[in-house]
Order: C-alpha cells, then sequence, then structure tokens
C-alpha cells in the first residue's frame, strides 16, 4: 500500500475509488465500507483509496480542544493495508482546506487531485466549510463532475450502532469484549518499550511498561490477560493499566508482564492485544499481597488466553 501525505502529490492520471472519513478505530462499520469501497473498484477497474487526515477533524471543526484517538496512525496504516486498500492519503487539515465549500472540495480535492470516479461515505458523513456538506449534496455533487456516490448505512450489532464514539465509551468503562467486537479485533497498543521504575523485577515479575501518548485513549484502569507481540512472536501477558496506588502512584502507566520471554526490550516497538479484563486497580496493604494477586493474575490470563492465542496467529 502506497503511503502520501499531501493530496498534490497524488498521481493524478490513475481513476479511484476513495473513501471518505476519520476511521477512528476502523471499526466494522468501517469496515464495511471498505468492503463495498473494494467491490465497486473490482468492477470499475478502480485504484482502491483511502482519504483522511493526519488527526480526526471534529476538534479543529468544534473548537472543543482535542480527541483521543483508539487507533494511531501507525494501526490504522496496517489496517488498511490488510483490507486491500491501495492508496492512502493522510492529508494534513489546513486552514485552506477547512475553508473550502462543499463544493469546493469536491472539485478541487476530489475531481481535480485525486481522479475521483466512485466514492463511498458513511450514513453520517460531513465536508466542507463547517461541515456544511452531507451525503445526499455528495450525491448530487458527483451527478455534476461525473462521479457515483454510495452510502452506508450504520451497522448494528447486539441492537445498538457500532460508533467510534461508543467504542471510546466502552474503552473507558472496560468493557473490552464489547470494544473488541465493535472493533472486529482485538484492540491493541503499539508503542515503544520504555524504561520504569522496575519495581516490578524487584518482586519476581519483571514488565515491559510502553510509551503512552497522551491523546492514546487507554482502557480503563485494572489488569488484563492480554497478548504481545515482539520480534514476530506472540506471547501471552498480564497488562496493568493505572498508577500503582499501592506504591502511591499519580502518572497513569501501561506495564505488561510477559509470560515466557526472556530478554530485553527496551527501545524496541511491541503491540499489546487486550483480550479480557480481569480485575479493577486495587491498592494492597502490603508488596507480598500484591505478589500473590499478581500470581493469580497471571493463572488467570494464562487460562482465558489459550484459545485467543491460536487465533490471532
Amino acid at each position: 500500500m502506497e503511503v502520501i501525505y499531501n493530496h498534490q502529490e497524488v498521481n493524478k492520471k490513475i481513476e479511484k475509488g476513495i473513501a471518505l472519513g476519520n476511521f477512528d478505530g476502523v471499526h466494522m462499520g468501517h469496515q464495511k465500507l471498505i468492503h463495498h469501497l473494494l467491490q465497486k473498484c473490482q468492477t470499475k477497474n478502480l485504484q482502491p483509496c483511502v482519504y483522511t487526515f493526519m488527526s480526526h477533524t471534529m476538534p479543529v471543526i468544534t473548537n472543543k480542544g482535542t480527541l483521543q484517538y483508539i487507533t494511531n496512525i501507525d494501526q490504522k496504516k496496517k489496517v488498511f493495508e490488510d483490507l486491500g486498500i491501495e492508496l492512502l492519503v493522510l492529508d494534513t487539515f489546513s486552514k485552506e482546506l477547512m475553508a473550502l465549500s462543499p463544493e469546493g472540495f469536491v472539485e478541487k480535492i476530489l475531481v481535480q487531485e485525486l481522479n475521483c470516479k466512485e466514492v463511498v461515505v458513511g450514513f453520517d458523513y460531513r465536508f466542507g466549510y463547517k461541515a456544511e456538506g452531507n451525503p445526499l449534496l455528495l450525491k448530487k455533487l458527483g451527478e455534476k463532475y461525473g462521479f457515483e456516490v454510495s452510502i452506508i448505512d450504520a451497522v448494528m450489532m447486539e441492537n445498538e450502532k457500532i460508533s467510534s464514539t461508543n467504542i471510546r465509551q466502552y474503552l473507558k468503562n472496560g468493557d473490552i469484549e464489547k470494544v473488541n467486537l465493535f472493533l472486529g479485533r482485538y484492540f491493541s497498543l503499539y508503542s515503544k518499550v520504555i524504561h520504569g521504575d522496575a519495581r516490578g523485577t524487584k518482586l519476581g515479575f519483571p514488565t515491559a511498561n510502553i510509551f503512552v501518548d497522551i491523546l492514546q485513549l487507554i482502557p480503563k484502569a485494572g489488569v488484563y490477560a492480554t497478548l504481545v507481540k515482539t520480534g514476530g512472536e506472540i506471547y501471552k501477558g498480564a497488562t496493568a493499566v493505572g498508577i500503582k496506588p499501592t506504591f502511591e502512584g499519580k502518572t497513569p502507566s501501561i506495564e505488561t508482564f510477559i509470560m515466557d520471554f526472556h530478554g530485553n526490550l527496551y527501545d524496541e516497538y511491541i503491540e499489546i492485544y487486550f483480550v479480557k479484563r480481569l480485575r479493577d486497580e486495587m491498592k494492597f496493604d502490603s508488596p507480598e499481597d500484591l505478589v500473590r494477586q499478581i500470581n493469580k493474575d497471571i493463572k488467570e490470563a494464562k487460562n482465558h488466553l489459550q484459545y485467543n492465542l491460536n487465533m490471532l496467529k
């Protein structure tokens, strides 16, 4: 998959089918949209492309500060490539783009720069200055400028709409199994291993601490059964999310005990797949009480992970 960071660098000679949206999480609703795009592109011999932005557009449009993301850019790239997208355009949501009217966006970006012949959007897609454009307007503009528009309805699961908003709320609540159901895969964090306080090693359970971007949405504090990918191998893990209240911690951290792993991971990138929430974060009366609970957590994690380990492989 080719990744381009400026719409002006796209090959204008190639006719494209384009999926539009923020795609935070690239959840089951987004995947339905992508699959529809791929079918259209195969039928019409178009290059399947996703046009989106490096950062979410809503905080800029609504002027309401930042919005934490479900999936970072690296993860989005991987999911899009796995789905079969050939071109990913990660544009910057600049003042010039923000100022374009809905028709200006269609004419200048979709038609002139991207050579678009097919567009697929979700039912709630918005575009143009102050998000004034909607899917029905896009259809009318498509008729004017010579491309077809498909509008994908909401995807329902367990009588609930799959949406990035709902997934964010489930993550904050610690309902990781519902998050995974809506994503169609395990929620994961991909980041660099950093130096921690080495307290896990002193307790007999060395852990891998990862750097967490302040804009990355993380699950509710607690202990999770996880799978850890490093060096092309997958290991079982038990991951603690929180502030380490037993040791009067103040800063949120994510640390993982990786079962049956021996080696140095500092400055290496690992991916942690969250499979099941085991318990809430707890404050223990002594380090010895904590060690006893860690042993229980590891045993419970092992019981949950064997089947899931095979599924991920």
